[in-house]
């Protein structure tokens, strides 16, 4: 077996490094996987305390500390990609039709984009959806 010339360590074959790799991006995933069903069984035992901001879980293992602790996501972050490409230009001030237009999509495509913002932001009209989605608050108007 041939040594690496830069530090004297046998030198691995290239198909030996893919499959090192795969295995380790493999085992990732196991691991991802496997922080999903425990962060979805947690919540599902927390009946409702979520809304209190209380860690869910809290404990150290083999030197390391996991922590869930619920938190609320940001308007902007519960908007798909299109969602947001629909409000920024509701923002600037295009009509649905505008809209239809400039992405070349059908008017009742922009309604169905628009009726899913106010559900997913829990707002009724335009002038809402912009003031939640730039941190304003109406109310307080």
């Amino acid at each position: 077996m041939s040594t690496s010339p830069a530090v004297g360590f046998p030198a691995a074959p290239i198909h030996d490094l893919a499959r090192q790799r795969r295995k380790v991006a493999s085992e990732d995933e196991t691991v991802r996987s496997l922080a999903r069903s425990l962060v979805r069984r947690v919540t599902e035992l927390s009946d409702g305390e979520a809304a209190t901001r209380r860690p869910l879980l809290d404990l150290t293992e083999h030197g390391v500390r996991c922590l869930l602790v619920p938190v609320t996501p940001e308007a902007h972050d519960l908007l798909s990609p299109r969602e947001h490409e629909v409000a920024r230009m509701v923002s600037r001030g295009y009509t649905n039709k505008q809209i239809a237009g400039v992405l070349e999509i059908s008017l009742n495509t922009v309604s169905a984009h628009m009726r899913r913002i106010f559900t997913k932001l829990g707002v009724g009209t335009r002038a809402a959806m912009v003031a939640a989605l730039t941190g304003e608050n109406l109310a307080a108007v």
